[in-house]
Formats: structure tokens, C-alpha cells, sequence
């Protein structure tokens, strides 16, 4: 059974930097006794959420496996509770100002790596945060070891916008997407929180998971059932992607926490943040 988290005892900072001529809040969730070369993980919160949020969101499952594995783990906040993603079509502050995401991430890896010696980068994005690291990895002058994507699938022909579409290194993908999900639908088609406020089209998750299996070299596909509401597709190789199909599931972040039913179901038959950790390599502090 997972260890409770003792929430007092997390060295949480609260911290504020100077990117692109605009302050940025971040969260830092550091390890006692980081040791050499520690891993980051750095976790993009969704629309309309914040760093604290985030947390609260996954029940904080993350800090604790920040905790149990020795990692630093970094919370950015966005602007106005929202990044500026790989989408063309982003009705948001973040998109209106230009708000250089790129730059606040490549801070924060060179910051921490600067202030713990971080080796391994790392990261995870939820919705609008998905769609970050989706944007990262065409955009970002640093490579992801590996990278996690929630609730977030590539946009659609003129949709999928980063600055540097050839700019794409061959990187490590997990997937996780539920077919009931209201705000990013899992066949594809129009994302958004309603019709007013759409992100334009995107494609399907099986589509977003094929891409990047053709553009690491995967091998075929298999399909594997972790759990009775999960169906797995895995494409092996030296840099492997696999999605995770969460039958029934809505915008969500398994992890035994009660959500708002707004987004669509969700379930305590498995925490994420476990198949997160054996898909990133992650070993336990003690090892």
C-alpha cells in the first residue's frame, strides 16, 4: 500500500524569477538530502489551475514520489493560470501577451540543475499543461529524458503551431487518456471547455500515440490490460511510447482523489503516478 505523505514534513518553496521581462511563480518540492546528480521532474498544471492546484489535483501522489525517489520536483505556475501551448488556436492571456513558456521551462532546468546538480530532466502536463510538454518537445533547447502527457493530444493540421515543427528529438512517450473525457476528446475533433471558448481541432490519442511512435522508430504495436479499465498500447524501442486507454474516464488524473464530476469519471483502481514511475525509471531513494 502506498505511504501516507506527510504534507507538513515537504520542503515546499515558494518561488518567484525574472524570465522574459515578467515575474514567474514556481513551486519547488525538494528532497532532504538530494545527493548527487538527484532527477527533475518538472509538472504543467491544466487550464485554469496553478502549481497548488496541481498538487491537490493528484491527491499529491507526485510529492510523494518526489519524496520516495529522491527527485526534485518543480511546479510552474502559468499566466493567468494558463501556458502557452503547441496550438494555434489558444484564446488565453498567455497567448495574447506571447508569454515565452519555452524560456520560464529552460530556466527552471538550468536553475535547479545550477542548485542541486540535477542531471535527468523529466516532465508531466496535464490538459493546457499537456499540451506544454507537447510544445517542449519541438520547441525546447533542452532534451526530456522522458516525458508524460495527460488529458492531451497533438492539434490537428494548422492547430499544431510550435515555432519549430522540425525541431523534434526522438524522446520517450507515455500517454494517458480517458474516452469519456468532455474537454479533450479522445477520438479527436473540437477541444475546449465549450463553444465559446474552443481550442480548435485535434487529433485522436491513438493518432497522437501513432505519430510519435513512427517518428522514434517504435516497433508494431501490442496491447496489454494493467488494469480491468485500461487497455495499454505499447510500441516498443529504443525510445518507446505506449497510451494508456482509461475506459469510461473523463479529464482526469487517476489517483484516488474525488474530482468534480464536471470533467467526467474517475477511478481509485490505480494511481497513475505508479505507472509514471516505472515508465520514468525512477528507483527508490533507499536503492
Amino acid at each position: 500500500a502506498p505511504r501516507r505523505l506527510d504534507w507538513a514534513a515537504m520542503h515546499v518553496h515558494r518561488r518567484t524569477a525574472d524570465v522574459d521581462g515578467r515575474t514567474r511563480r514556481f513551486l519547488v518540492i525538494a528532497p532532504d538530502n538530494p545527493g548527487p546528480r538527484p532527477d527533475l521532474l518538472l509538472f504543467f498544471h491544466g487550464s485554469l489551475q496553478s502549481g497548488s492546484v496541481m498538487r491537490r489535483f493528484t491527491n499529491g501522489t507526485f510529492d510523494e514520489l518526489a519524496d520516495a525517489t529522491n527527485t526534485v520536483l518543480v511546479y510552474p505556475d502559468g499566466v493567468d493560470r494558463h501556458f502557452n501551448d503547441c496550438r494555434s488556436i489558444l484564446p488565453v492571456t498567455a497567448r495574447a501577451e506571447n508569454v515565452d513558456d519555452v524560456a520560464f521551462a529552460a530556466f527552471l532546468v538550468e536553475e535547479m540543475r545550477r542548485e542541486f546538480g540535477t542531471d535527468r530532466t523529466f516532465a508531466c502536463g496535464y490538459s493546457n499543461g499537456g499540451q506544454m510538454v507537447l510544445r517542449l518537445l519541438f520547441d525546447a533547447p533542452f532534451n526530456l529524458n522522458r516525458a508524460c502527457i495527460f488529458a492531451s493530444t497533438l492539434g490537428e493540421g494548422e492547430n499544431h503551431a510550435p515555432s519549430n515543427p522540425a525541431g523534434y528529438r526522438p524522446t520517450p512517450l507515455l500517454f494517458f487518456h480517458g474516452t469519456a473525457d468532455p474537454y479533450a476528446p479522445y477520438e479527436g475533433g473540437i477541444a475546449g471547455l465549450d463553444a465559446e471558448r474552443t481550442r480548435g481541432r485535434v487529433l485522436s490519442a491513438p493518432a497522437t500515440a501513432e505519430h510519435f511512435a513512427l517518428a522514434n522508430g517504435c516497433q508494431p504495436p501490442r496491447d496489454y490490460h494493467p488494469t480491468a479499465d485500461v487497455t495499454a498500447t505499447a510500441y516498443d524501442g529504443d525510445f518507446p511510447v505506449e497510451l494508456w486507454t482509461m475506459e469510461g474516464l473523463g479529464h482526469v488524473i487517476p489517483s484516488s482523489m474525488k474530482t468534480d464530476p464536471r470533467i467526467g469519471p474517475n477511478t481509485d483502481s490505480f494511481r497513475a503516478v505508479d505507472k509514471v514511475r516505472e515508465f520514468f525509471g525512477l528507483d527508490d531513494a533507499e536503492a
